[in-house]
């Protein structure tokens, strides 16, 4: 294998490692704070 094929396999391994660690972090965010009904967020001012 020549030397650019290795770096540009190196390269994709990386990206792609990188792509799912924050993919895992993204998921467990949802799973900890849930959504709570995306259609309409919790209601903030209940004395406006």
């Amino acid at each position: 294998m020549k030397k650019s094929e290795k770096e540009t396999g190196n390269r994709v391994l990386w990206w792609s490692l990188r792509t799912l660690y924050y993919l895992l972090i993204l998921i467990l965010l949802v799973l900890i704070y849930g959504f709570h009904d995306m259609s309409a967020g919790p209601f903030i001012y209940s004395e406006f």
